[in-house]
């Protein structure tokens, strides 16, 4: 067995489920625990053949990590619809319908009807917008791993995103190398349960007193490249649509202090710039203190290309003229906002007790307990510094 399903220790397992997928006899399985974060179980040890594959593909054990040298970019497509509706700067929806148009297959988190988020695969013809928004909390990955090896196996081009761990755990699982995979990692500040997640849903249908009927992290429609969390709720048979900013909004508050991440994260192995993925994306905040030249008001990428076929990845790009790349160095990405690059998320104290609080109680009370609300003063002096900012970021000063 690996080390979680031999220890238990929850610092060992990422919740990948590469160890599932690979077990030849299948008697391990994914289930939630307490807290709502997948794990392995072992659910009928009587079939175990002692393979060892469990812990072979595990990633936490034997993290994949490409230590080159690689090159770094700020980015962002020219198509500005699309660029609307992807979190910083369109990039992976480049990508994607690259592929999609070369008639092979993505791999992406996107929520179903009851907001559970799991990754799933598409090909040409789908509407693949819902996977490139972020979404803070962690997805299940079912049977893609074993799908995904299915189309490699019979020639088809696939990219494949997903935090690192995953990514990581997907390299593990497949045990060689394919020409026609394509795997793409997130800069990932660790990741919340889905339970979690559901509660925060919970209080806000209870607050407006209707049904959450869609919510998106990082929607750009009304403070554009920002943390900004816009969710519709229906009431007597009306949409009310809300926009909370990240001070406003609990779970964000909770999620960026590090409150609620899986008790990996803490310890992530991939905190790191030497990456699984063949490329790594994520928001370039602060960019400004270095390389103020790269400005882009609807969201700038980090792009780091880990091997060469990212970097072939990103010249085909180039060479279709919708997207802008301006090599950068590592002192820029090194100054800027990307700490997970470098050092995986502290570990709060307060750790300890929110999941317990929210099993014992309920949302409300994590939020009178730990979040203390902004006042309307406040607001209004931060939404003012905002705007004093977009305007001198508009003018190049």
């Amino acid at each position: 067995m690996n080390n979680y399903l031999d220890n238990h220790n929850k610092k060992d397992c990422c919740g990948c489920s590469a160890c599932t997928s690979a077990c030849p006899v299948s008697c391990i399985e994914m289930n939630r625990d307490e807290d709502g974060f997948l794990f392995p179980i072992v659910k009928d040890a009587s079939k175990c053949i002692d393979c060892k594959l469990c812990q072979k593909v595990c990633p936490m054990e034997n993290p994949l990590k490409h230590e080159v040298d690689g090159q770094y970019y700020g980015a962002y497509s020219n198509q500005d619809e699309l660029v609307k509706k992807c979190s910083s700067g369109g990039i992976f929806a480049e990508l994607a319908n690259m592929i999609l148009r070369e008639d092979g297959y993505v791999f992406g988190a996107a929520f179903d009807d009851i907001l559970s988020l799991a990754h799933r695969c598409y090909t040409k013809g789908d509407d693949i917008t819902p996977v490139y928004s972020s979404k803070y909390l962690q997805s299940d990955m079912k049977n893609c791993y074993s799908l995904c090896r299915k189309l490699l196996t019979d020639g088809k081009k696939v990219l494949f995103s997903g935090t690192p761990c995953q990514i990581s755990g997907l390299h593990r699982f497949l045990r060689k190398e394919y020409d026609n995979l394509f795997t793409v990692d997130v800069i990932c500040h660790g990741v919340p349960s889905e339970s979690f997640f559901h509660a925060y849903v919970d209080s806000l249908e209870k607050k407006h007193k209707g049904k959450l009927t869609f919510i998106n992290f990082r929607d750009k429609r009304k403070n554009g490249w920002s943390i900004t969390l816009r969710y519709i709720i229906n009431r007597n048979r009306k949409d009310r649509i809300y926009d909370l900013s990240r001070r406003e909004s609990s779970y964000f508050t909770f999620f960026l202090k590090g409150l609620i991440a899986r008790e990996s994260c803490y310890t992530c192995p991939f905190a790191s710039m030497n990456r699984p993925g063949d490329l790594t994306l994520g928001d370039f905040w602060g960019y400004q203190r270095t390389r103020p030249d790269l400005k882009h008001e609807q969201g700038l990428s980090l792009v780091l290309a880990n091997t060469e076929k990212g970097n072939q990845m990103i010249k085909k790009l180039q060479g279709n003229c919708e997207v802008f790349f301006t090599p950068v160095n590592e002192e820029s990405i090194r100054v800027s906002d990307n700490k997970n690059l470098y050092t995986p998320t502290k570990r709060p104290e307060l750790r300890n007790t929110i999941y317990d609080d929210l099993r014992a109680k309920d949302y409300f009370f994590l939020e009178n307990k730990y979040f203390q609300k902004p006042s309307r003063l406040s607001l209004l002096l931060s939404n003012l510094r905002a705007y004093v900012v977009k305007i001198l970021r508009r003018y190049g000063r």
